[in-house]
């Protein structure tokens, strides 16, 4: 049962990471700037909090379901926090990218913590996906299984992230527009995830 938990965990961060968002393209951004080996870095500092995410969403099931307050702060915060980064890219866009081995001012692994810490998706995600696995009695939300479910979204959700930085190696040597553009695409993500998560807040 300890192994199933584990997969469950990695399939959700794995199928919850696999399209283009913020921490993804961050990610490729990293591995152009930096290198493949940062991008991978970046990611598993993202994926640690993507797990702690996911152990409180699991842990706490049933009090986020009679408390869905909480979530709905976590998303009015996040809009503020995406918009705000949208905005850093879109000015980032406008200065000239230095060579790939250029140093960052702060250490991939913690970026990637701090960039997923303000990411408020997923908490909503884990908790509706949790939620519903459990109402199947697919998944135990009790201890030890909630710490087996974070494992494997740590180890799903590194595994994704690694992925992109090993595709942002064949962006960056085939792709010139992607590499020289790569700040402003992720600008616009960064917008796009704001107006998701507004269009959630209005019509929720």
């Amino acid at each position: 049962m300890e192994i199933t938990h584990i997969g469950i965990g990695f399939i959700l961060a794995f199928v919850g990471f696999i399209t283009p968002a913020m921490l993804n393209m961050t990610t490729v951004r990293t591995s152009i700037e930096q290198g493949r080996g940062q991008g991978i870095l970046f990611g598993a500092g993202a994926a640690t909090v993507n797990s702690i995410h996911g152990l409180l969403a699991f842990t706490f099931l049933r009090y986020l379901d009679a408390n869905p307050d909480i979530i709905l702060w976590l998303k009015r915060i996040g809009v503020i926090v995406l918009i705000a980064l949208a905005f850093f890219f879109y000015n980032k866009s406008k200065k000239v990218v230095a060579a790939k081995d250029k140093k960052g001012n702060m250490p991939p692994y913690f970026e990637g913590l701090i960039m997923s810490s303000i990411n408020m998706l997923g908490l909503p995600y884990y908790f509706t996906t949790a939620l519903l696995l459990d109402a199947q009695s697919y998944i135990s939300a009790t201890a030890p299984y909630v710490y087996f479910m974070a494992l494997g979204v740590f180890l799903g959700g590194t595994t994704m992230f690694a992925i992109y930085s090993i595709a942002a190696e064949t962006i960056a040597r085939k792709s010139e527009y992607v590499t020289k553009n790569i700040n402003l695409i992720l600008s616009g993500v960064f917008i796009i995830l704001a107006g998701i998560v507004l269009i959630n807040l209005l019509i929720g």
